[in-house]
């Protein structure tokens, strides 16, 4: 059996010679089926059909393609353009075989109906020269009507080949996720947010009439989460030329992508927040200042800040104690300040002192804040040095 493999997939590779016999069959393979075939009736005409099942595959000239992730080998005959699906074995061996090549999406596309291409030419040119001899028995008429007909397969195919082009230059010009839309302002119903959309959305995928559009929302610390959001389309959306274009040119990556992700939007946006506090906690596992300020009048420093704690135990005190020099680096003073809470996990206050018992010269320019300590309720405290200090 494995020698037998082998040679079936040397015959590949190389492309074997035109032969009447059975290439592939369900002996060797999974399924079969014609993308493009044409069958010979009566009259000697061969006629084009397409996506038909087959029992075997005869006449095999060569294979062009092999899709890897789907077991599918691209093959065509004297007569059609196949795809084949491998078995286990055989698509392990060519996935390795470096003669072949591995396409997928709109590359494979174009290769396809190159294939489906060249058996129309040929078999305009075959049914030709059919037609020239039944001409001398038949009259203009029926040879004029088969004439037209061979036009029509080719102009189709022409146009096959034009429209393959063309959505495969949009494709490299465009992005997936980036859906042309009409200005429009929609209540999202997960949040209850009214969403301005304007030209375009980061759209993760399209679902029952329903855009699902991520949004990037800011925390802190540099730290951010995507927050997904349900859009109905509007009835004039759906008559936008650049929008229905858009989704059929990418309705794989629209419908597949995040086809999941789709399914359960609310447990998306529950494990995205999820994540984006883990990531602050991570980064700040007591806290950080949402900001902080201080000024010098008439000798006496003012101070206020603003703090969000992130630790699950309370906050009952928090001292954040300062040093202040002026330009060449003198100490005119240095203290602390003491704010009260309580301030629970995630929650944010701020306190200020107007005026203070703190008096410095006139040079000072500069505070540092050297340290924090940090009073929980249960009675711990904390001591936050300076590398410990997390500024939003």
């Amino acid at each position: 059996m494995k020698k037998l493999t082998i040679v079936f997939l040397l015959l590949i590779s190389a492309k074997a010679a035109f032969s009447q016999t059975s290439f592939f069959n369900e002996y060797n393979s999974i399924d079969r089926e014609a993308i493009v075939i044409y069958e010979k009736d009566a009259h000697g005409f061969y006629h084009r059909k397409e996506n038909v099942k087959q029992t075997n595959v005869n006449a095999y000239i060569g294979s062009y393609a092999y899709d890897k992730k789907n077991h599918k080998l691209y093959v065509k005959s004297y007569d059609g353009n196949y795809v084949v699906t491998v078995k286990d074995n055989d698509a392990k061996v060519l996935k390795k075989n470096k003669t072949l090549p591995k396409l997928e999406g709109e590359k494979l596309n174009i290769e396809i109906e190159k294939i489906n291409t060249e058996l129309d030419e040929k078999f305009i040119t075959i049914n030709a020269n059919r037609q020239k001899e039944i001409e001398e028995t038949k009259a203009k008429a029926i040879a004029k009507a088969k004439a037209d007909s061979i036009l029509k397969i080719r102009e189709d195919s022409i146009r096959k080949v034009r429209k393959a082009e063309e959505i495969a230059n949009y494709r490299k010009s465009h992005k997936w996720n980036r859906v042309p839309v009409i200005y429009k302002t929609i209540q999202c119903p997960l949040c209850n947010e009214n969403i301005t959309i304007n030209d375009s959305v980061t759209c993760i995928g399209i679902k029952n009439d329903t855009i699902y559009y991520a949004e990037s929302k800011y925390w802190a610390l540099g730290v951010s989460n995507l927050h997904l959001h349900q859009l109905a389309i509007p009835d004039d959306l759906k008559k936008y030329e650049p929008f229905n274009y858009h989704i059929e040119v990418f309705k794989d990556s629209l419908n597949q992508e995040f086809a999941s992700v789709m399914d359960s939007p609310n447990l998306f946006n529950y494990l995205s927040i999820s994540r984006a506090s883990e990531e602050i906690k991570r980064i700040a596992p007591y806290g950080y200042f949402e900001y902080w300020k201080w000024d010098e009048e008439y000798g006496y420093v003012s101070f206020d800040f603003k703090y969000t704690n992130t630790n699950k135990n309370t906050i009952k005190y928090i001292d954040v104690y300062w040093r202040i020099t002026n330009d060449v680096n003198d100490v005119r003073n240095t203290g602390h300040f003491k704010g009260t809470g309580p301030l629970g996990e995630w929650e944010t206050a701020s306190w200020d002192w107007d005026t203070s018992l703190y008096r410095v010269a006139g040079d000072a320019t500069h505070m540092d804040i050297t340290k924090v300590i940090i009073t929980y309720m249960n009675g711990t405290t904390k001591v936050l040095n300076k590398s410990m200090l997390r500024f939003n």
